[in-house]
């Protein structure tokens, strides 16, 4: 009801009704004043994935499958995936009118090179995470010799990145899983597990060539993170999986959302049923003509027979 100076009659019961809407009011306002609510708008957004498109890989190649990283052109239409094996496979994704995939066509493959020059041999090819570099070259990550390369391109030798203390307490096989450019060129990397010693994963960033640990973040409920993708400089995607003989795979996938390298909110985008997806373990993006952003994963099949080699797509809404 609005005030005005000449009030009609009102009953008794209806005046005190409106004197504590006025204290309500007026105590909110005080309220305000004194204890002011800060708020992140971004921070409570919501975002969700849309199922897009499927693909089982076949290929007789003997070294053809335990892809645990991929990378995606930025128009979805070719591919690079690497396998656990340190073995490249350059493609070609043939997608309908909609733009849905329905076939991948390799192109190329061969061996990740050492320093040298020479193929990979030992601990040093648990190859895991590849991403693209600002200057069109290709940041990888491995596990067991815990390390993170630069090549200019798959067929050039690698070039040693920093290490931090950390990278030597960290797991033989839980190693750097995730790396991830922001739009910005910046480089960061997260393990599988917490190195030795510590309850959360710390998150990296390359600066002055030199790592450093902007943020922790916790996996919980038996989950590990296998690879991260930026959608800008702001939100990070995290993929996680989970494994037990009861249950089997099953898949998380996250948005971070950062605010000058502080972590602002966290959101669960999708977390499937027990063997409803394989082994994913690789995350890329890329995006149509009309500016939309796709999710690109690709599974893991650990060259056994019993497992598929995969991948599936999302549509990001937002």
């Amino acid at each position: 009801m609005p005030l005005s100076l000449i009030r009609p009659y009102e009953p008794s019961y209806l005046k005190m009704q409106n004197h504590a809407n006025l204290r309500i009011f007026l105590l909110s306002i005080i309220f305000s004043i004194f204890f002011p609510i800060v708020s992140y708008p971004e921070a409570f957004d919501s975002w969700s994935l849309e199922p897009f498109g499927y693909q089982i890989l076949y290929e007789k190649a003997s070294d053809f499958g335990g892809f645990s990283g991929i990378s995606v052109s930025s128009n979805g239409k070719k591919f690079v995936a690497i396998s656990d094996r340190a073995n490249y496979f350059n493609g070609e994704m043939i997608r309908n009118g909609k733009g849905k995939l329905i076939n991948v066509r390799i192109l190329d493959h061969g061996k990740i090179l050492n320093s040298k020059g020479k193929e990979l041999s030992g601990k040093n090819t648990d190859s895991e995470s590849i991403v693209r570099s600002p200057e069109d070259g290709y940041y990888v990550s491995f596990e067991s010799n815990n390390r993170i390369m630069f090549h200019e391109n798959l067929k050039s030798p690698g070039q040693f990145l920093p290490k931090h203390p950390d990278f030597r307490r960290l797991m033989f096989n839980d190693g750097i899983e995730a790396l991830a450019v922001n739009n910005s060129g910046e480089l960061y990397a997260i393990p599988e597990l917490p190195p030795k010693g510590h309850r959360d994963h710390p998150i990296y960033k390359l600066k002055e060539d030199k790592w450093i640990v902007i943020n922790n973040i916790k996996i919980n409920e038996g989950f590990k993170i296998t690879d991260a993708e930026f959608i800008d400089d702001k939100n990070l995607i995290l993929l996680e999986r989970k494994f037990t003989f009861l249950d089997g795979f099953q898949t998380r996938i996250k948005r971070i959302l950062f605010e000058k390298d502080e972590i602002k909110s966290i959101q669960v985008l999708l977390e499937s049923e027990p063997w409803k997806f394989s082994n994913l373990e690789g995350l890329s993006k890329w995006k149509d003509e009309y500016g939309n952003t796709y999710l690109t994963v690709i599974s893991d099949n650990q060259f056994s027979p019993l497992l598929k080699t995969e991948i599936r797509e999302f549509l990001l809404v937002r």
